[in-house]
């Protein structure tokens, strides 16, 4: 199971809390959508030594078992159950289980803390709350967190964490929102009419937002190598070639300096882009100024393309910034690797768009790489212009519009509903589309 397969889970228990009625994730009934997660410290608390109590009832490896299970009781929403071992290994990670018997104690935050090795000494010690910023997996952004952690023996600990943000209450809108384009009438399957297309468009966000975030993981945990290893030498240079094997969604991988030059380039027909000033990029000022991760608009690359790139700080082992480690995304090969063979036999289509206009993916490859708001192709169709607006300025929702078939033949009225995927605040609009007329 990946990143993909989590997230459609998450997003159907998120609704199945929202609405309190039973919906079904890849066929399988969920049937505790009445367990409500902990919301303050108190519950957060219980929640947590309540999990203990069920390792010390069940044993060790039942436990670990129940605590990974997407549709089990221990996992609710975005909280969860995490465990380690004392030597930093982690035992159990429900979000991210190829990570699961990985060492973790390197792993730092958007700050540069290493939050495990402070977790576990406060486990070392018993038990303790912690209080930390992290990547929430239902909002993929960086938010405020409070951990609580316990010892359950002399070789293991596991916590659980609440976010701090507004986000809960963010979330709950937004599920809630797409629990009514889905429909409070469907049937249990979820399958009439608009629900259908409801549904499909919120588990392509979440196919689309999983293979997202395995590439964030995959640029992140290449930083944390370039760490001890250096931005240059052919350590480094190794690294980013495993970096660009890790995924074909990959198709070049580099390390900055401080100063914002390319210090290495893979594949090697990138290398002529080595010792390019790229310090007036966007991306690199975004990244310079704030050292934390960035994932770009699509820019025109020194090397010849468009593409998007997703960019992490490096730090040295004493927390020195030096450099940065960046992965290059072309949007519509990604997109359309994901999105084309789910369009076979239905009657409707999917669109993607930067919140700019900037169409990054469409059935219809005359629109790919247009300005929605610009471009001479669009301006006829005020009706699509008017939506196009509200798209790039909410989350979610739905509408309808005149355009072109896809033949170019004639005018038809269609409908829209949108969500969205994006990192690290960037965000684009997944728009599922159908012909009404």
């Amino acid at each position: 199971m990946n990143i993909k397969d989590v997230l459609i889970a998450v997003f159907l228990f998120s609704l199945a809390n929202m609405v309190m009625q039973p919906i079904l994730a890849e066929g399988v009934p969920i049937e505790i959508a009445s367990l409500k997660a902990p919301s303050n410290e108190t519950e957060l608390v219980s929640f947590v030594k309540s999990a203990v109590a069920h390792v010390n009832e069940v044993g060790k490896d039942k436990a670990i078992k129940d605590f990974m299970d997407l549709n089990g009781s221990w996992v609710r929403g975005d909280v969860y159950i995490f465990a380690q071992d004392f030597n930093g290994t982690s035992l159990c990670l429900p979000y991210l289980p190829k990570e699961v018997g990985t060492n973790r104690l390197d792993i730092k935050n958007d700050q540069g803390i290493y939050i495990n090795r402070e977790m576990r000494s406060i486990a070392l010690n018993g038990s303790g709350l912690y209080e930390y910023s992290w990547r929430n997996p239902i909002s993929n952004q960086s938010e405020s967190k409070v951990s609580y952690v316990m010892k359950v023996d002399a070789t293991w600990w596991l916590g659980s964490g609440i976010y701090e943000t507004k986000s809960n209450s963010e979330n709950a809108a937004v599920g809630t929102h797409l629990a009514e384009i889905a429909g409070n009438e469907r049937d249990s399957l979820g399958l009439k009419n608009d629900n259908g297309m409801a549904f499909f468009l919120i588990q392509l966000q979440a196919n689309i937002q999983g293979q997202l975030n395995d590439l964030d993981l995959a640029v992140s945990n290449s930083s944390h190598q370039l760490s001890a290893a250096g931005i240059g030498g052919e350590k480094a240079r190794s690294i980013l070639r495993n970096l660009i094997s890790s995924s074909p969604h990959l198709a070049e991988a580099t390390t900055g300096s401080p100063e914002g030059k390319i210090v290495i380039a893979e594949p090697d027909v990138y290398r002529i882009s080595e010792g390019t000033d790229v310090s007036k990029h966007d991306v690199t000022v975004q990244l310079m100024d704030t050292k934390n991760p960035v994932f770009s608009q699509v820019f025109h690359l020194v090397e010849g393309y468009d593409a998007s790139v997703i960019s992490y700080p490096v730090f040295s082992p004493s927390g020195e910034f030096i450099g940065a480690v960046g992965a290059i995304i072309k949007p519509a090969e990604l997109l359309g690797s994901i999105i084309a063979p789910q369009l076979k036999g239905i009657n409707f289509s999917i669109t993607v768009m930067q919140k700019n206009g900037l169409v990054l993916y469409d059935p219809d490859p005359s629109q790919v790489g247009k300005m929605l708001f610009d471009d001479p192709m669009f301006k006829p169709y005020p009706q699509l212009l008017t939506l196009g607006k509200k798209m790039a300025a909410e989350r979610s929702g739905k509408g309808s519009y005149v355009f072109l078939t896809k033949q170019h033949d004639r005018n038809v009225t269609e409908e829209a509903y949108w969500t969205t995927v994006g990192l690290h605040g960037i965000e684009w609009r997944l728009a599922a589309t159908r012909i009404t007329g």
